[in-house]
């Protein structure tokens, strides 16, 4: 984004509004009030309960009719939930790559590909989202909007004559993605009007007694989000700041980190001296969310081990101690220490 870019997205956030034109009308679409938005939320509910009434499926019951027919399958969700993991996975691997940019390179690469497929998937999977409750409610939610804060010149919008489905594609479309407000709330001149916003003379925004807007919340929430990274004991490199794949890989890794150090504190808590010191501690899972939790607490080079007694234990069927190739070594080793001690003496 350009700098004569970034100057008018931040003052059309900090205005408050956005201009949509229509034919020969410009509309513009005010952030509601307090009073609009509790309008604006009933109107939803109101919509939500007529649904019902009427016998229309919820979400989630549309998804079950989906699978009934098999629109949707166990093996689409299982591929939704291995997309967000695969992502995850290489947000950190480009997080760890910083200095190859080669290798970057690739694995962006395989993250944009990634997201596309998941954006495949999502939209597959709410396909009849708009006939549920939820679809319908979320509909009137946003006309009861347009409604309440759309004004053509100082009138409300009369959307008898113009027409309100138009105008919400309009507006919904002005709305910035992730990827700008990050980068606005990174950069000048927003970082620097963010500087100085704790001063009483100063104006964040010119909402004039209505609620912040979608934009609004956004840029606020990345501003504090890079000040929290700023201040951070861990602080990565501005190349790392400024690269959205590898902060989020930063924020991933730091997550890992304290989920570590949560569960060896843990771990700890609750053995006894003489467990704590083996060399090996196998504990019992009861769920995922436990085999997950203890495979965290192994260093790289124990999941390693671990994956190698597998592959032998699939290939053998049963195996014992002298089939693992990690306690050849150690017992190797152990000998070679034994045999140079009896010569020192």
């Amino acid at each position: 984004m350009k700098q004569h870019e970034r100057e008018y997205f931040v003052s059309r956030v900090r205005s408050g509004f956005y201009d949509i034109k229509h034919k020969e009308s410009l509309i513009t679409v005010l952030t509601p009030s307090i009073d609009d938005e509790f309008y604006i939320n009933q109107a939803y509910m109101d919509s939500y309960n007529k649904s019902l009434e009427k016998g229309l499926k919820t979400e989630d019951e549309m998804i079950e009719w989906m699978m009934e027919r098999n629109l949707w399958l166990e093996e689409d969700e299982e591929r939704i939930k291995g997309l967000n993991k695969d992502l995850e996975r290489l947000k950190l691997e480009i997080y760890q790559a910083a200095n190859n940019d080669k290798l970057k390179k690739q694995i962006r690469l395989y993250l944009r590909a990634g997201e596309r497929q998941l954006l495949e998937m999502s939209e597959k999977k709410s396909r009849y989202f708009l006939n549920t409750c939820e679809g319908i409610a979320s509909t009137e939610k946003v006309y009861e909007t347009l409604r309440r804060c759309a004004y053509n010149s100082s009138d409300l919008c009369n959307f008898d004559i113009i027409p309100i489905d138009v105008i919400a594609n309009k507006y919904f479309r002005l709305m910035l993605t992730q990827t700008q407000i990050r980068e606005l709330a990174r950069t000048d001149p927003w970082r620097s009007i963010w500087a100085i916003n704790d001063s009483n003379a100063f104006k964040l925004f010119n909402n004039k007694d209505r609620e912040l807007s979608i934009d609004q919340k956004n840029i606020l929430v990345w501003s504090r989000m890079y000040d929290n990274v700023q201040e951070s004991l861990d602080c990565p490199p501005d190349d790392v700041i400024e690269d959205d794949d590898m902060l989020d890989g930063w924020f991933i890794h730091q997550k890992n980190k304290r989920e570590k150090e949560k569960a060896e504190s843990e771990l700890e808590n609750t053995m006894n001296e003489k467990v704590s010191n083996s060399d090996e501690v196998y504990i019992v899972a009861n769920s995922q969310k436990d085999i997950d939790r203890i495979n965290r607490l192994n260093n790289p080079h124990a999941n390693m081990i671990k994956k190698q007694r597998e592959s032998v234990i699939k290939a053998k069927g049963k195996a014992g101690q002298l089939d693992f190739q990690d306690e050849k070594l150690k017992i190797r080793s152990e000998q070679t220490r034994q045999f140079k001690d009896k010569f020192r003496r």
